[in-house]
């Protein structure tokens, strides 16, 4: 799996459009949104244009990017990294300790581990995270958990602080009437934590709204000050083979409608590519 996977992040060699180190924050409104799935292959795709990534599994709940990975063997990740971070003991090369290397690539992966509700994160080692990660890597990627009414918990307290640090902070949405219902009643919380979060409609299905994405469109335009950045399709051929197989969508078949989609959104928010055909093909999904 891993030799599919680093041939995948090998293939391309573009050069990097934004030097400066940028943390991108990945989380969502509610739970089972697809953010994991959407934050790997976010890596992935930032991998493989010769960038040197950190991802970082941020969900303390439910942490799964190393399963994604099928990694048998885990290095301690974040939660040693945070308490190593409190110590103010926190350098690159703890981090490379703490973290996977894929072989043959600029990713690595931190794993995260589930810790209990009640405890006590110390605030200050968050920013001593995201600082040592900013000056090791082009680009760190933060899977969070969803955010959740319990302001006092672990999780909302990793998932807040990380987020009132990021240079970005992508949201993960269902497009579906019940995923636009849960945006919209969390819409105020969301923007207490991130003005303007780039919105990611994922598992867009005609079948379930007819003409889903300019319905979807519509809402918005009525109520709400979002608007959706990228329309991922619900591509069950291509992402059933990834579960099935192991391996992050981003390395699949080109013309799979969610990686055209991802990879259009990467192109053109992350990396600064402004470029018309790819800024099209991430919102028209």
């Amino acid at each position: 799996m891993l030799q599919s996977l680093t041939r995948s992040i090998t293939s391309r060699v573009l050069p990097r459009a934004n030097p400066t180190p940028i943390v991108i924050a990945v989380t969502s409104p509610y739970g089972s949104t697809g953010k994991t799935t959407i934050a790997i292959n976010i890596a992935i795709e930032l991998a493989a244009e010769k960038a040197r990534v950190l991802l970082v599994d941020g969900d303390t709940q439910g942490p799964a990017v190393a399963n994604h990975f099928l990694l048998s063997e885990q290095p301690a990740g974040l939660a040693a990294a945070l308490r190593i971070a409190s110590q103010q003991r926190l350098d690159l090369d703890q981090i490379e300790r703490l973290s996977f290397h894929l072989p043959n690539t600029t990713l690595r992966i931190m794993p995260g581990s589930q810790l209990p509700q009640s405890t006590q994160i110390d605030q200050s080692s968050i920013g001593v995270l995201i600082d040592t990660a900013r000056s090791g890597y082009d680009f760190t990627v933060v899977d969070l958990g969803y955010l959740g009414e319990d302001s006092e918990s672990a999780q909302q307290t990793i998932t807040k602080g990380i987020i009132a640090l990021a240079d970005r902070t992508i949201m993960v949405c269902l497009a579906d009437p019940i995923g636009l219902f849960r945006l919209l009643s969390t819409e105020q919380q969301v923007q207490e934590l991130s003005s303007t979060p780039d919105l990611l409609m994922n598992r867009l299905r005609n079948s379930v709204i007819a003409s889903a994405r300019r319905e979807i469109g519509i809402t918005l335009q009525r109520l709400s000050t979002f608007e959706p950045k990228a329309y991922l399709s619900d591509d069950p051929q291509h992402i059933d083979q990834a579960v099935r197989t192991g391996v992050p969508a981003a390395t699949l078949s080109k013309t799979g409608t969610f990686r055209q989609a991802l990879t259009g959104y990467v192109r053109a928010e992350l990396l600064g590519r402004k470029g018309q055909l790819d800024s099209r093909v991430a919102k028209l999904g």
